[in-house]
């Protein structure tokens, strides 16, 4: 029997090597609005986090100037994704090792809708994805990794991602964790997935092994 399979990615740090274009987006962000920009290693530690905590941490500021910093961020990066931006190595290759397994790919992220349009746009894999839950209703990632798999129907889900809310998400839900651990997270939090690996190629080798382990062959 046919069984629905999906594969439920976070974006930064899991599939999108953030920095690459969001470091200095965010600093011409910050230059804009007369703040010292913040230095790289700052920003990423971030990464996976809302944009409400980019701006409690990185600029003490009030909802206005948050407003002015997100939109300043999403002009830049429209140049910087283009001249900079990047996957990490074996990504598309995995993605398609995983559609070759017949499963739906999805993504849910703590950014906004857009921002993940806009990624996956320009860095060529839109058209790998089939579902993609941001940040915009404000539900927390647990409630929106559920969505995903009750949506899409799926007997057998997967989580992937770097950052704590990812390995959360799929403890809450019942499903498996692979931790990345080239990503942003903290090696503790990671450490704590049920299968930490250390580049996106080991991704579909443990994809596989859980299938197999699920329907017994």
């Amino acid at each position: 029997m046919k069984i629905r399979k999906t594969a439920i990615f976070d974006l930064d740090g899991t599939l999108h090597h953030t920095e690459k274009a969001l470091v200095p987006a965010i600093q011409m962000a910050m230059s804009d609005l007369g703040f010292q920009p913040a230095a790289p290693a700052d920003i990423n530690a971030l990464y996976g986090e809302p944009l409400e905590i980019f701006c409690r941490k990185l600029l003490n500021s009030n909802d206005e100037t948050c407003r002015e910093f997100r939109n300043g961020i999403r002009s830049y990066q429209t140049i910087t994704l283009h001249e900079k931006g990047a996957l990490y190595p074996g990504t598309r290759e995995m993605l398609s090792a995983l559609q070759a397994m017949g499963f739906d790919l999805a993504i849910c992220s703590n950014a906004d809708l857009d921002y993940i349009e806009l990624v996956t746009s320009s860095l060529g894999i839109a058209d790998m994805f089939s579902l993609l839950e941001g940040k915009d209703d404000h539900a927390s990632k647990t409630r929106r990794v559920k969505k995903i798999i009750e949506n899409n129907r799926s007997s057998f889900s997967v989580m992937i991602g770097d950052r704590y809310h990812d390995i959360n998400a799929a403890a809450e839900n019942g499903i498996p964790s692979i931790g990345c651990l080239y990503g942003y997270g903290d090696q503790a939090e990671i450490q704590k997935a049920d299968h930490p690996v250390s580049s996106p190629i080991e991704i579909a080798d443990v994809v596989r092994m859980l299938l197999k382990k699920f329907t017994g062959f």
